[in-house]
């Protein structure tokens, strides 16, 4: 038996991020804190862990199916005192007009009871309306209580705890006075990386500050438990010992958009992971024999990327010498050509691919996709089918290289050509979750390993 709770907002900006953040520092002081992210964000999930000290995982059923999601979830969930679940936009809200992949979704498919999360401002007997609406909508999902954010002092607090027990009689668990300084910074695609925050440890001494002084941490810890069932637990074979290759995988403040289950996963597979930075680093690790480049922020770091000509010669010369490689957006756009910022500023890039990346002030693609491999590349074979999802500002500008991918979003008719080949490179924009995808990873690792015998062959 293992405790688990699901930190639910009424719809986003109700403040569930920053309530999940607290609970998740203030019981790291005393317990493990399993942290996990209910969909495919990646910039939540790091908070997380600098919170807690421990990876976060994403639950996102769309991408991992739910035997896979289960899987997942269990799997890290026994190991931790309580795990932590940060919902997604409003409680209910799924995929397009559905309540599928929503917080409430999941919270049902794990039998977790969830506390939801309240913007109490400017409200007083409303309140009580709109949390019976969360709970009648759909009376299977185990709402336990409530926390209440910015509510305007104790006496407003007090009114509204009043109101919420007389008329629902379920728990309300605090609040958290309306304070701009709790605040996290925010810009184009959700919060500022934590990676590039390092002063932001004083918000959170206050928001662990506030989290003690009105918030009943005992009463949310007597939640129920849950049933960590050995039926859903991970049951892929490690092999640490078996390391048969090394694969680099770009990691500092420009790339860092990775899921913690698929870098366990090549481990897993027989591949020893060796970070390196492509802001500061001069050339690729020593020893490797495949290369991994995850999405992030490269658009704000394009002046020091471009400066850092050795890397990206280092890049480029093992990609043109076959190295295996494979890159997600962010690292898609540092493989092309150029990096054109919104103030018109073009920086070059690695020039794997002879198309520029222009950003623009809107998003170009948000949200699920499903791609069919036409052709086979590094990882797929064509008729292979994926779930992914794409989120970006940039553009592309020329089409000359070959494409593996037709993509298009569920249920519609548009579509788009991506996935593009280079030698054995495959670079996209669109985002996957590997652990659902362990054939594809091990096809990769295997390449590797013809690559770095091949390499061995030449030498001898």
């Amino acid at each position: 038996m293992c405790k688990a709770v699901m930190i639910a907002g009424t719809h986003s900006g109700a403040g569930k991020t920053t309530v999940s953040l607290g609970l998740m520092g203030v019981l790291s002081k005393r317990y493990k804190v399993q942290p996990f992210k209910v969909g495919p964000d990646y910039i939540d999930a790091a908070y997380h862990r600098y919170v807690t000290g421990n990876f976060s995982c994403n639950l996102d059923l769309y991408m991992l199916g739910e035997q896979n999601l289960k899987s997942l979830f269990y799997k890290n969930a026994c190991n931790a005192d309580i795990s932590i679940i940060e919902g997604v936009m409003g409680m209910y809200d799924g995929i397009d007009t559905t309540k599928k992949g929503s917080s409430a979704n999941i919270a049902k498919i794990l039998d977790i009871p969830v506390i939801l999360v309240v913007d109490a401002s400017s409200m007083a007997t409303s309140v009580s309306a709109l949390i019976m609406g969360y709970m009648h909508y759909d009376r299977e999902v185990k709402i336990k209580g409530v926390i209440l954010n910015k509510a305007g002092n104790k006496k407003h607090y007090a009114l509204l705890k009043e109101c919420i027990t007389r008329d629902l009689g379920i728990e309300v668990f605090g609040y958290l006075p309306k304070d701009a300084k709790l605040d996290l910074p925010e810009r184009h695609l959700g919060l500022v990386p934590i990676y590039e925050m390092p002063e932001i440890k004083h918000k959170f001494d206050a928001l662990y500050d506030y989290i003690e002084k009105f918030i009943d941490i005992e009463k949310i810890l007597n939640v129920d438990a849950i049933d960590c069932s050995s039926t859903f637990r991970d049951t892929t074979g490690k092999h640490h010992d078996l390391k048969k290759v090394k694969i680099g995988y770009a990691f500092d403040e420009a790339f860092n958009f990775y899921y913690k289950e698929s870098l366990e996963l090549f481990e897993e597979i027989g591949a020893e992971l060796v970070p390196f930075s492509p802001l500061k680093d001069y050339k690729l690790p020593d020893g490797i024999s495949g290369l991994y480049i995850g999405g992030g922020f490269p658009e704000v770091f394009a002046e020091r990327l471009n400066k850092n000509k050795k890397m990206l010669k280092s890049v480029k010369d093992a990609i043109d010498a076959g190295m295996p490689a494979y890159a997600e957006c962010g690292g898609f756009m540092y493989l092309t050509k150029s990096i054109t910022d919104l103030q018109g500023n073009t920086f070059e890039m690695a020039g794997i691919y002879d198309f520029e990346t222009v950003m623009t002030k809107r998003l170009q693609r948000f949200g699920y996709v499903e791609a069919e491999v036409i052709e086979d590349n590094i990882l797929f074979r064509k008729g292979d089918k994926i779930k992914g999802h794409e989120f970006h500002h940039s553009i592309i500008k020329g089409f000359s290289q070959k494409t593996s991918y037709v993509v298009h979003k569920p249920g519609k008719k548009e579509a788009w050509k991506c996935g593009f080949v280079h030698k054995n490179c495959l670079a996209t924009y669109v985002h996957i979750n590997l652990y659902t995808y362990k054939e594809a990873v091990k096809r990769f690792v295997d390449k590797c390993v013809q690559y770095q015998n091949s390499n061995a062959f030449q030498e001898d």
